[in-house]
């Protein structure tokens, strides 16, 4: 259920609210310009319930000297910088907008006035509405009652007059992108059985023909066709499933010449048993996620006509599933690779770095200015840094600054990981050019990016493990909850859009 978004400078588009927000610092000043009666209350009520304005926080309490009238307080810290500034209040706003739907509320207001960052804040305050809004509910009646009951339908954010068109047009690219990360969130939340490789291929082609101009084309392998593409080491691991591969590559053509190609790669595993290195069984239990980094890419194609981008880029997902069974490739196989590098399959459960070994030696192919892959790739990889918090390794430094400020300023955590050469002897093999696995125990993260590597070239590449991030099962982020969070769209259309 899609909130709707306000941007006023008219306090009178304020009355349907029934909830009034205002942000504060680390020191419970407040700069919206309230009445002193209401000034002198919110501070008062701070003070009372120990609320102290610390970054990231959200206080709902009923004014009850003021009828049934609620109000918010939104703590911003004392922390200096846009994107912190902006987290905080995604993370406060969303808060409070979990106690707004437990109290059956549905319209609230942020007030921004007197704000010199307001333009940021009210992308952050539409991000926080969108996100927080999200809910799966398309197997469970009582989750859609619950959902009815229970949700913010309209949200309005008040801001100077000065600041309303930046405002306005801020929280225009927000709405821009959130429907492609709902779409990417649904796409990983929906059950491995509907998810199916034909699926993701349904969905591209669907993208494709919703598009409204001749932008947009999308090009499908089936097996026969990927066989004869040369991509066998992507077959290798499809080997294993009744469900048959898809390799998908789509592509968006601006109407003006383009001034770089970026070809953005997705790990497109839609149920990862381990293969024949079968998983444990509640190591399973959430591996319909392992397509995240397919969804992000067909999110972002989704909503990529909206962003009036001068790049041409193209969008590259091998996939298949990863099964048991009597035709499933081995450990000890010996795979060929689209690049003509081979690899010795030293355990079958780390599939997804050998279909994408293909995925970007096909990228590569085409010789484009970038390549960057987002894949659930390595438990390692949240070992390091936890669940909330992406890997990212490149071959060019410039690309990865510009991939962790998109990131920063999306809110999404990112941090830059080193790839020591010495680990690369680590993926040496004794029958092969590679091993699809190291010979240690230690730095999977590395040596897995490692490993891409191999298949890019020259070509200037990032590669972003979002195996923490993709999925939570646990609340660790308040505007996110349970399940996918659609990580990736986000940075990546502003990526492109600052090229």
């Amino acid at each position: 259920m899609s909130v709707s978004i306000l941007v006023t400078d008219k306090k009178s588009d304020l009355s349907p609210a029934q909830v009034n927000v205002v942000p504060v610092d680390g020191k419970r000043k407040i700069k919206a310009g309230l009445p002193k009666a209401t000034d002198d209350f919110l501070r008062a009520s701070m003070v009372e319930r120990g609320f102290k304005g610390e970054w990231g926080s959200g206080l709902l309490f009923l004014a009850k000297s003021r009828g049934s009238q609620y109000w918010s307080v939104i703590g911003l810290g004392i922390e200096s910088g846009e994107a912190k500034r902006s987290e905080g209040m995604r993370r406060g706003l969303a808060q409070v907008i979990g106690d707004v739907k437990r109290y059956g509320l549905d319209t609230l207001s942020v007030d921004l006035r007197g704000l010199s960052d307001a333009a940021d804040l009210a992308a952050a305050v539409a991000e926080a509405a969108r996100l927080s809004g999200y809910s799966f509910v398309e197997y469970s009646k009582s989750l859609r009652q619950k959902q009815a009951k229970q949700s913010v339908r309209k949200v309005i954010i008040l801001v100077d007059m000065d600041a309303k068109g930046e405002a306005a047009g801020r929280v225009r690219e927000v709405v821009n992108v959130m429907s492609g990360v709902d779409l990417a969130r649904s796409l990983v939340n929906s059950p491995a059985e509907e998810m199916s490789p034909q699926k993701l291929a349904e969905t591209a082609k669907e993208i494709v023909s919703n598009s409204k101009s001749k932008e947009m084309s999308v090009e499908i392998l089936d097996e026969k066709q990927a066989e004869k593409a040369g991509l066998s080491a992507f077959l290798a691991v499809a080997k294993g499933s009744e469900n048959p591969p898809r390799f998908i590559h789509l592509t968006y053509s601006p109407k003006e010449k383009a001034e770089k190609r970026v070809f953005i790669v997705g790990k497109g595993i839609t149920f990862d048993s381990g293969g024949l290195s079968l998983k444990p069984a509640n190591y399973m239990e959430t591996m319909k996620m392992d397509m995240a980094g397919a969804a992000a890419t067909l999110g972002l194609f989704s909503v990529i006509e909206k962003l009036a981008l001068k790049v041409e880029v193209h969008g590259i997902i091998a996939a298949c599933e990863n099964m048991p069974s009597g035709k499933a490739y081995r450990p000890g196989d010996i795979l060929a690779t689209k690049s003509g590098k081979t690899i010795e399959v030293a355990n079958t459960d780390a599939e997804g770095r050998i279909t994408l070994a293909d995925a970007l030696a096909y990228a590569a192919e085409s010789k484009p200015d970038v390549i960057i892959d987002l894949a659930t790739l390595t438990g390692a990889c949240m070992v390091a840094l936890g669940e909330t918090v992406a890997g990212l390794f490149s071959n060019d430094d410039e690309l990865a600054k510009k991939i962790l400020a998109a990131a920063g300023e999306a809110g999404e955590g990112m941090a830059h990981l080193p790839m020591p050469e010495e680990y690369r002897t680590l993926l040496e093999s004794s029958v092969a050019d590679l091993r699809n696995i190291s010979s240690s125990d230690y730095g999977g993260a590395i040596t897995a990016a490692m490993f891409l590597r191999e298949f890019v070239g020259k070509v200037a590449w990032a590669h972003v493990d979002i195996a923490g991030p993709a999925f939570f099962t646990h609340g660790r982020l308040p505007y996110y909850g349970v399940g996918a969070t659609g990580y990736g769209v986000r940075p990546l259309a502003l990526y492109l859009k600052r090229i």
